[in-house]
């Protein structure tokens, strides 16, 4: 390969090298070390990506009575007047938070924690959020009075019942929409305006850092998943400072709006108009995509009083499910029984958006060049987006816009046919597809019954279940001519983008020494390559200039540590998690060695 510049001169056989030898250019060996193009992560929070000075939790899956003492802790290090919020970052809401013979639910030990400053644990996925009982009282409605989420509030015919379905008051945890009624003082930066002078001071500290850990990620561009006006502002700081080593495409956002199904197309597409056009000239930025989210969780809470139902949208009822935790023997772990029969709920999730004003809306965006990128859980929130896109395609004709749907847990099969024959770009996230028993119990219990005294393995894992054959389709989906797109949804679950992690885990569908979740739906290892690189590259309309080692394309590549193919031939793919990058260069100069 011989680099001129920002760009690949030549790619190619040892011998066609050796007149550019002549020429002068110097010659750096690798040392049969395995090159490939920069790696794009389709789905990511870079802010998030790097902690900021708060409390943090660190993504860290802890007991009740743990994380009493870190609330506690944090009040002590970070204090402040009674009544002032105290803001605990990156709270893990699906693993941890087991009852302990103290505490037995998270509303508890926070009250026990904190019983004059309200609590907010913010959760690391972005959905979910835990409150103590002051942090639950300080709920206001729409007029911005203070009113409270309580029993009689969220009851039918209150003021809050419309959010039912978002909060739990017997745990303290509260989701997506009705997030919105609890204004704490928080610095998230899905939520700061524009030019907040100590959120922007905040972030612009650890610009720095993230700069540094997509580097040595091997990762030269990004899709920013939900770019606010502050989310941009960072990248421009980035920018400025000499700090911006990737290409990056914002997803731009209406997060609380998609939630209340309030879309109004004409200032919608007056807003992402201006903001295409302030990037137009940006050689590393553009904003050419909107985030549109259309359901919210597949997680429940079996074990709240009465149990927490998902919100995703799903084409039949939920569950509800009748499992009890048994810790009779203190030295025994945790377990888990199947107490009575499960019984079917009235309730099938919620697609955000009414689905003929979702059409309108999509249609509106592909006529006017916006690809979308639409979050989308449940199998029933799958299937309205590819009505959407189907009759934008109709309406529209085929613009070759790659539109993409992200996070994608559930497709049933006939939707997953609907993606290969339009040819949509799928923003999996890989290192979410293992078998996880303390994950598992908080989404499989909702989706199919289960019978008095079932085993709780069977009941996780059937493999003639609906849920085992449709949760995170891959290979299904590809099959049908879908474009797989890698997304690490850093930092959900956790900071570290992992690119190596996901991509062995794509292949595998387990974590080490485990079995897989449906081996049937593997990537191969070329798959995923070409997720994380080709393909990424095309889903934003960069194709032609980076995602593969080509002549006249960008000198954007990495080295790494050793051969992934190798690995795979070896039989332990597995391994390919502990991959490491031990050269980042991205336009032509290297911007990391190890």
């Amino acid at each position: 390969m011989v680099i001129s510049g920002e760009k690949i001169l030549y790619a190619g056989g040892r011998e066609g090298v050796d007149e550019f030898i002549r020429q002068g250019y110097p010659v750096i060996d690798l040392q049969g070390k395995m090159v490939l193009p920069g790696f794009h992560d389709n789905h990511v929070h870079t802010l998030g990506t790097v902690a900021i000075d708060v409390c943090d939790l660190q993504g860290q899956g802890v007991d009740l009575d743990r994380l009493a003492q870190v609330v506690r802790e944090c009040r002590t290090r970070y204090p402040a007047a009674p009544g002032t919020w105290l803001i605990v970052d990156q709270w893990m809401p699906y693993a941890g938070n087991e009852p302990t013979s103290t505490f037995r639910t998270i509303r508890q030990a926070l009250d026990a924690a904190s019983a004059d400053r309200p609590v907010m644990l913010f959760g690391s996925d972005g959905h979910a959020s835990a409150y103590n009982s002051l942090g639950l009282a300080a709920a206001r409605d729409e007029h911005g009075a203070t009113a409270g989420f309580s029993r009689a509030s969220l009851s039918k015919g209150g003021l809050f019942a419309e959010l039912a379905a978002y909060v739990s008051l017997d745990t303290g945890v509260v989701r997506d929409r009705a997030r919105d009624r609890i204004q704490a003082a928080s610095y998230d930066f899905m939520t700061l305006p524009k030019g907040h002078r100590l959120g922007s001071q905040m972030y612009g500290d650890i610009l720095p850092d993230i700069s540094k850990l997509m580097a040595m990620n091997g990762i030269t561009s990004i899709q920013d998943a939900c770019a606010t006006d502050f989310v941009r502002d960072q990248y421009v700081a980035m920018q400025k400072r000499n700090l911006l080593n990737m290409y990056v495409t914002t997803a731009t956002c209406f997060a609380s709006e998609d939630y209340a199904g309030a879309v109004d197309i004409p200032a919608r597409l007056a807003k992402v108009r201006s903001v295409r056009e302030e990037f137009a000239d940006n050689p590393l930025i553009k904003a050419d995509v909107v985030k549109i989210f259309l359901d919210g969780v597949l997680e429940g809470d079996p074990f709240a009083t009465p149990p927490f139902l998902p919100t995703a949208g799903m084409l039949n009822n939920y569950q509800m499910p009748a499992l009890e935790l048994q810790d009779a023997d203190p030295q025994s772990q945790v377990r888990v029984t199947v107490r009575d029969d499960s019984k079917e709920t009235n309730f099938n999730g919620i697609v955000n958006i009414e689905p003929s004003l979702l059409t309108r809306y999509v249609s509106a965006l592909d006529a006017d060049g916006f690809a979308t990128h639409i979050h989308s859980i449940g199998d029933r929130t799958a299937r309205v987006a590819v009505d959407a896109l189907q009759a934008a395609r109709e309406r529209n004709g085929d613009r070759a816009i790659p539109h993409t749907l992200a996070n994608l847990q559930v497709i049933h099969p006939d939707d997953q046919k609907r993606m290969g024959a339009l040819g949509l770009y799928l923003t999996y996230t890989y290192s979410w597809m293992n078998l996880d028993p303390e994950y598992d119990v908080t989404v499989v219990p909702f989706l199919q019954p289960s019978k008095k005294g079932q085993p709780l393995e069977d009941v996780l894992y059937d493999k003639g279940s609906y849920a085992w054959r449709a949760i995170y389709p891959v290979a299904s989906s590809h099959q049908a001519g879908a474009i797989l797109v890698a997304g690490s949804d850093a930092p959900v679950d956790t900071r570290d983008p992992n690119p190596f992690v996901n991509i062995a885990s794509g292949i595998t569908r387990s974590r080490a020494d485990q079995k897989p979740y449906n081996s049937d739906q593997s990537a191969t290892l070329e798959q995923m390559l070409e997720a994380y690189t080709i393909n990424g590259a095309r889903s934003v309309r960069q194709g032609h200039q980076y995602g593969s080692i080509e002549p006249g394309k960008l000198a954007n590549f990495i080295v790494i540590d050793r051969n992934l193919f190798d690995l795979v031939a070896q039989g332990t793919p597995e391994r390919i998690a502990q991959v490491k990058v031990e050269r980042t260069v991205f336009r032509g100069r290297t911007i990391f060695t190890r």
